[in-house]
């Protein structure tokens, strides 16, 4: 829903209030990126915890500014969402590619720590097996 817009057939604009509890600045910044070819965004800071977002269509843009608002809101939960799954994968991602590096020979000495996964180490006829550790 548009919290305030303003939308005439010259002038097609949709402004909105973003919370950055829900959508960072970095996720929004790459939404305005990604809509840039059809729209023109602007962002602009609205108190600690939020941002006023207006996007005005660049040209005939063929879908509604209502329709342009909600596709402009998924893109910005996608990729805070991803922002969130990245944040929270790090380590295993970090892991898995210096366990893939020394593996290979890439790296001239193995990474410390333990790199197996313990459940699948406990199995005797595991079929997946990141390492065995001894």
């Amino acid at each position: 829903m548009l919290e305030q817009g303003i939308e005439t057939a010259q002038n097609p604009v949709a402004s909105f209030r973003i919370s950055h509890d829900l959508v960072s600045v970095e996720a929004l910044l790459k939404t305005c990126y990604w809509f840039s070819r059809d729209f023109v965004c602007g962002v602009e800071k609205d108190g600690p915890d939020s941002s006023l977002v207006s996007i005005k269509s660049k040209g005939n843009h063929p879908i509604s500014m209502e329709q342009a608002h909600e596709e402009f809101l998924a893109s910005a939960m996608d990729f805070a969402l991803r922002e969130r799954v990245t944040a929270r994968t790090s380590d295993v991602r970090d892991v898995l590619l210096a366990k893939a590096f020394s593996e290979s020979g890439v790296l001239e000495e193995v990474p410390h720590g333990v790199f197996g996964d313990p459940i699948e180490e406990e199995k005797h006829d595991g079929m997946f097996k990141i390492l065995g550790n001894g």
